[in-house]
């Protein structure tokens, strides 16, 4: 019996407090350099564990998120699965959920070379490479491409976008925000109605 071919599905984590023309730019890198994955799952997390406690509500993120990818044309799917769960996110335990869930689907998942140069210290991080087809790493900052001595034995599971380089970010947002909403340009403008009109970030 000959395997049904499987979907190939991106899947693209992080707080998205708020998401920005930087994540845009990653979305449309990802669908540009691989082709055929035809959906991106979004999936915001409640908390990264690397990270402190976010400012935004799970509500209020996933209203921004279908702000958001309301300009795209591409297939863009917003998951709340990390949203429901209690505790810090992690990434093996929603990959074990969306394999499960959609098990004709198979998955690239798209990190930050922040998140590639601690990638080894990540909860059962092997686990994590043996459950998606390739980790794409985008660049935020780095002209070339960053090195991790730790994964170089795994460097076969990653790949690198061309992505522009993202020169704003949600914390500099934020603090833009909280100065002037007429004034920050690093978010769509239907986006920046909707964070000015329900006063976020102002405190």
């Amino acid at each position: 019996m000959i395997d049904s071919v499987k979907i190939p599905t991106g899947i693209f984590g992080g707080s998205f407090d708020p998401p920005h023309f930087g994540h845009a730019g990653i979305l449309r890198s990802f669908f540009l350099e691989f082709p055929e994955c035809k959906e991106v799952f979004i999936v915001p997390n409640l908390q990264n564990p690397l990270k402190g406690e976010k400012n935004s509500s799970p509500e209020t993120i996933l209203e921004m998120l279908h702000i958001f990818v309301s300009d795209f044309e591409e297939n863009i799917s917003i998951l709340d699965l990390e949203l429901k769960r209690e505790g810090p996110s992690y990434t093996i335990r929603t990959l074990e959920e969306l394999r499960s869930s959609y098990p004709e689907r198979e998955f690239y998942l798209l990190i930050g070379e922040d998140n590639y140069s601690n990638f080894h210290e990540w909860k059962d991080w092997k686990k994590i490479l043996d459950s998606v087809k390739t980790v794409c790493v985008f660049r935020r900052t780095s002209e070339t491409i960053p090195e991790n001595p730790d994964l170089r034995a795994v460097s076969s599971k990653f790949s690198f976008l061309k992505n522009p380089l993202l020169p704003v970010s949600s914390t500099e947002l934020r603090r833009e925000f909280k100065i002037s909403a007429r004034e920050t340009s690093g978010v769509p403008a239907n986006l920046r109605d909707y964070i000015e009109k329900k006063g976020l970030y102002q405190t």
